[in-house]
């Protein structure tokens, strides 16, 4: 199959824009309030960024649009260094766990499949804080039929999509984990490795903002599960949790409207899902874009490994004599 990309939207993607700002009002404000993002500020950010990859050894292709770089600057709150290293940390990741992060398709039987049960996907309103919301039904991971690349692949391939839209980058998202019908052969899926990487990856190198994380009905059979995973998150990211015993309790705390029908909402979960799927396709070749970028492995540093040599042989001399 041939790219789904033709030349022209290749370069629109990955190469330098005139970047324009074309957010509301409210969402220029929040940005500048939380974000430190003002228009000058913007400008140089982007320019040294796009410096910072042209400059890098090891950085063979990377998207240099706005919208791509913008979302390491806002993650970062436009300290432009670390939102550098940012970027270096998520190539990286990508290049290490290919299984994870490349053919992100919409299209792909086995995502597709996934997506369908309810497992992970968006509700189409935004929040009281104007965030969009992930929802996932966790029972629906049959461990029988899908392994742990699936469930990160259904989860990457919504946050790769959902950040295209800038305001989502800037008002970060709200998430809702319903842990009803979760068993514990899940757990057999993942070694401890993988579970501290997958972490890793969501929290801290995808260049997304979590603010908000809803778990409801989780079993006690889970609670200790639950507790050692939070050890693997930030103390940032552990105060943002809130614990909700029902689905009455959850709707107290979240409104109605946003949930599906089956949480006490109007649209049917299924409803919700194939308009989520529609807006994944819409930016599906910008997503499977990002397969392109490369970054080469770190450098060894030869001077030190030539010093090492060195010293060794002399010690061999010296056993010799």
């Amino acid at each position: 199959m041939g790219s789904p990309l033709g030349s022209e939207e290749a370069g629109a993607v990955l190469g330098p824009d005139q970047y324009v700002c074309t957010l509301p009002a409210e969402v220029c404000k929040l940005a500048e309030t939380h974000l430190m993002e003002e228009d000058r500020a913007r400008t140089s950010a982007i320019v040294q960024m796009r410096d910072f990859i042209s400059s890098h050894t090891s950085i063979t292709k990377c998207r240099m649009d706005g919208n791509f770089l913008l979302r390491f600057l806002r993650m970062k709150k436009f300290r432009v260094e670390e939102a550098q290293e940012q970027l270096e940390k998520y190539l990286r990741m990508r290049q290490e766990h290919p299984q994870w992060f490349t053919k992100l398709n919409i299209l792909d039987p086995t995502l597709d499949e996934l997506i369908s049960t309810g497992y992970f996907f968006a509700l189409p309103e935004r929040d009281e804080s104007g965030r969009r919301v992930f929802f996932s039904v966790g029972g629906k991971m049959d461990p029988a039929r899908f392994t742990a690349s699936d469930q990160m692949r259904s989860m990457l391939v919504g946050f790769e999509s959902l950040i295209e839209d800038e305001e989502n980058q800037v008002r970060g998202f709200t998430y809702i984990f319903d842990e009803k019908e979760l068993g514990l052969s899940i757990i057999t899926l993942w070694t401890p490795s993988d579970v501290s990487k997958a972490f890793q990856c969501c929290e801290k190198t995808i260049p997304m903002r979590h603010k908000e994380i809803h778990i409801v009905n989780l079993p006690s059979t889970l609670m200790a599960v639950f507790e050692f995973a939070k050890t693997l998150l930030s103390d940032k990211i552990k105060n943002r949790f809130q614990m909700h015993s029902d689905n009455s309790k959850l709707r107290q705390a979240v409104p109605a409207r946003l949930l599906p029908k089956e949480y006490g909402g109007t649209i049917p979960l299924a409803d919700m899902i194939q308009m989520y799927k529609k807006e994944l396709l819409s930016v599906r070749s910008r997503v499977l874009m990002l397969d392109q970028m490369h970054i080469g492995k770190k450098p060894k540093n030869k001077r030190i490994d030539k010093a090492l040599t060195t010293i060794q042989r002399n010690f061999k001399k010296l056993d010799i004599d």
